[in-house]
């Protein structure tokens, strides 16, 4: 299934400027490591050395929360996923 994915613009540096980008998967995990597959430096970063979604990360399909069981979420055809980068402060 082929899935869009959203990154902020800070991030397309990563991804050749592209903030708008495609990727293959059943499950919001398979998409992302298929981002990661395609772009290694931004899956560096939105990937944990465990393989799921970085503490600094959330990810969204379709405008909704995709927490709690990020990487088990299901996804269809045509879906959106927006990786949102968290603010961490004190």
């Amino acid at each position: 299934m082929s899935v869009k994915i959203e990154i902020s613009s800070i991030l397309a540096r990563y991804t050749k400027n592209q903030a708008d980008l495609k990727a293959e998967g059943k499950t919001v995990g398979e998409c992302l490591h298929d981002l990661a597959r395609q772009y290694p430096e931004l899956g560096s970063l939105i990937l944990g050395k465990n393989g799921d979604v970085s503490p600094s990360f959330d990810v969204f399909i379709n405008g909704e929360s995709a927490y709690p069981g990020t990487m088990a979420r299901p996804v269809k055809d045509g879906d959106k996923l927006h990786v949102v980068m968290l603010i961490h402060g004190g």
